[in-house]
């Protein structure tokens, strides 16, 4: 009897510790993920690791590989991130199919340390595959005007136009697993080509620490870009008025003087982002074609 007693008291112990374990990578996890939202990676860091090693499990677990690879390339420790990308990598093939959804974040981040590593031919290949996965995968966009016309992204209610003035849209792409960030790619062509890419995005925090994350993100991709100067940027649309920030730059390149703008505008849940680049001496003509493109857009109610 007293075996028997034994026995019961061990399971019934292994059945209370198991949801106990579960909620304690749970917690660290959601920890990790308000860390790194308040810019303390350094917490952020320790607590997916903590997650991991409690053992979080199926898509926790990829969630949890994943925030540590930003966070670690958020401090510069790209071993540390290709070491957590690899993990997830074997992980998501194993468990869940090379193709899966979970795939094409692990590539953009794997993309990101090929960037950061000058790699350009592999981040290229890394970022196609993720799109690849994604455009098959996510339904974040409404066609409903045919190839020609408007697209609507449906989880902003934005509606994008094909063309407006001289640019040209030739590229869309779905950045993230459930398509609340997007981009567009536009051109056009004058003495020099001009290219306006149109990102849909929901960062965490407000407005001020968003647009320096952003000017952060153009040095440290281009460190020869010059902040010329920053401003106020309005948008009157039919939706209400906007209130956003421009921020210009420029550098020197083989072609010449090279400018490239920075827009960004808050809206209810998300933000957008406009990055142009061109000829600095094509400068007027761009104003103007940016000018078209955003008077274009069907902006949602504020």
């Amino acid at each position: 009897m007293k075996r028997i007693v034994v026995v019961l008291s061990c399971l019934f112990a292994f059945v209370l510790a198991a949801p106990t374990a579960a909620q304690e990578w749970r917690d660290a996890l959601a920890g990790a993920e308000r860390a790194l939202a308040e810019q303390k990676t350094a917490d952020a860091i320790r607590l997916f690791r903590q997650a991991l090693a409690g053992g979080a499990e199926g898509r926790e677990r990829v969630r949890a590989y994943h925030g540590l690879a930003g966070a670690a390339i958020r401090v510069g420790d790209l071993g540390a991130a290709e070491t957590a990308i690899e993990e997830a990598r074997a992980f998501i093939v194993e468990k869940f199919g090379a193709d899966d959804i979970a795939m094409a974040g692990n590539r953009t981040l794997h993309g990101v340390v090929r960037l950061r590593r000058n790699d350009r031919e592999g981040a290229r290949d890394a970022f196609a595959i993720a799109a690849r996965i994604r455009n098959a995968k996510v339904d974040a966009w409404d066609e409903s005007e045919g190839p020609m016309g408007a697209v609507g992204h449906k989880p902003s209610g934005l509606k994008l136009p094909p063309r407006a003035a001289s640019l040209v849209q030739f590229r869309r792409d779905i950045n993230n697993d459930d398509g609340t960030d997007v981009s567009l790619g536009y051109r056009a062509q004058r003495s020099g080509a001009v290219s306006v890419t149109l990102y849909v995005f929901r960062p965490q925090g407000e407005f001020r620490a968003i647009f320096e994350q952003e000017k952060q993100s153009i040095r440290s991709f281009n460190p020869n870009a010059i902040l010329h100067r920053e401003e106020a940027q309005t948008l009157e649309t039919k939706a209400g008025k906007i209130e956003g920030r421009l921020a210009r730059y420029e550098y020197a390149a083989q072609a010449g003087l090279i400018g490239t703008r920075l827009y960004l505008f808050p809206l209810k849940q998300d933000y957008v982002k406009l990055r142009v680049t061109f000829l600095l001496s094509d400068e007027a003509f761009v104003e103007a074609q940016v000018a078209a493109l955003l008077a274009a857009i069907g902006w949602p109610a504020q």
